[in-house]
């Protein structure tokens, strides 16, 4: 089985408000990883999303449309519900216990 892993580097965005400067972090790849999805549909039986964005629903939709299994993967306080219930499964990644590095949270705060 082979996998693909899509990065893109993080836009660092300067906000002046009256608290002060903030900097925002914004990695929005929703285009990049909807072409990725499409430009390469005859190579895949099944897609496993990590997001809980409601705008991925057009592309869980049509990829279902076209024989695709499509798994979803976040978190139940960061998904919309349409997403939730749009693709073949849903899984909480706060339920996977193997998850790598998903105490480390807790360790800092602790």
């Amino acid at each position: 089985m082979e996998f693909t892993v899509r990065k893109k580097e993080l836009k660092r965005i300067s906000v002046i408000s009256k608290n002060g400067e903030s900097i925002i972090e914004k990695g929005n790849m929703d285009v990049e990883i909807t072409i990725d999805a499409l430009h390469n549909i005859e190579k895949y039986n099944i897609a496993i999303l990590f997001s809980g964005d409601a705008d991925f629903l057009a592309l869980v939709n049509y990829l279902k449309n076209n024989g695709k299994k499509v798994y979803i993967f976040s978190s139940k306080n960061n998904i919309s519900h349409e997403l939730k219930t749009g693709g073949n499964g849903y899984f909480d990644l706060r339920d996977i216990k193997e998850l790598w590095g998903k105490d480390l949270k807790y360790r800092a705060s602790g």
